[in-house]
């Protein structure tokens, strides 16, 4: 019999899209893995515009992508906020065909004043004046809705704790695999609320990606394919 094909499902992080993730994900088929990905609503070119951006709302895309896949025992892959929404799908749909997650970057302090830090960059304005090269880039990858989905995201983030927050609760009950992945120059995400996380799984393990930043563009990528290679059983 043949070496069964697994699936990895690759989710995107805020302010991104699915395109962001080819380089990785050509990685990872070379290596004999079935890499899919789609864009969450109001992100790229997706023409769908949410209410409001949620986590939840997030987890049930990734859910109707598996019900019109027709997925089973799929690993996730999730930058940024990707892997928060697979985290929270595999703590919150009971038959969530999840059976491993591995993250890259993912934060899990949502505090006020943690969010406080991060909100001047999600500012337009502040954007287009400062980093107009990077305001150009989200202009490119969004359209003309790019500084909406700035604002949106924003809001997420400052509700996201009392809407959404995972708690140890949550994930106790998560009996997967999770491996965290964390660049040694991510200054977005820290060692400590990842340990933390981590501690409050069954099976939750904490790895290190040398020579990387908390962007994926800026980080070690064939590395990131030899720990996410290793960690899938």
């Amino acid at each position: 019999m043949g070496k069964i094909t697994k699936t990895i499902v690759f989710l995107h992080g805020a302010l991104g899209t699915s395109l962001d993730l080819s380089v990785l994900m050509g990685l990872m088929q070379e290596k004999g893995y079935k890499a899919l990905t789609f864009d969450f609503s109001g992100h790229g070119q997706t023409s769908k515009w949410p209410d409001e951006f949620r986590i939840d709302l997030f987890a049930r895309e990734l859910e109707k992508f598996t019900k019109d896949h027709k997925l089973q025992d799929i690993i996730i892959f999730g930058y940024s906020i990707g892997g928060y929404v697979g985290l929270y799908h595999a703590a919150n749909f009971p038959d969530s065909p999840i059976r491993q997650i591995i993250t890259y970057g993912t934060k899990f302090n949502w505090s006020e004043k943690a969010v406080n830090r991060e909100l001047l960059m999600l500012d337009p304005d502040h954007l287009k004046e400062k980093f107009p090269a990077l305001a150009d880039s989200l202009m490119t990858k969004h359209g003309e809705r790019w500084k909406t989905l700035l604002r949106s995201t924003a809001h997420m983030m400052q509700n996201l704790e009392k809407l959404d927050g995972l708690t140890r609760e949550d994930l106790s009950d998560v009996d997967i695999p999770v491996t965290f992945i964390l660049g040694d120059q991510d200054r977005i995400v820290g060692s400590e609320e990842t340990h933390l996380t981590a501690s409050w799984l069954h099976h939750g393990h904490v790895k290190t990606l040398t020579h990387s930043k908390h962007e994926l563009e800026r980080s070690n990528l064939r590395e990131l394919s030899d720990i996410m290679a290793n960690a899938i059983e």
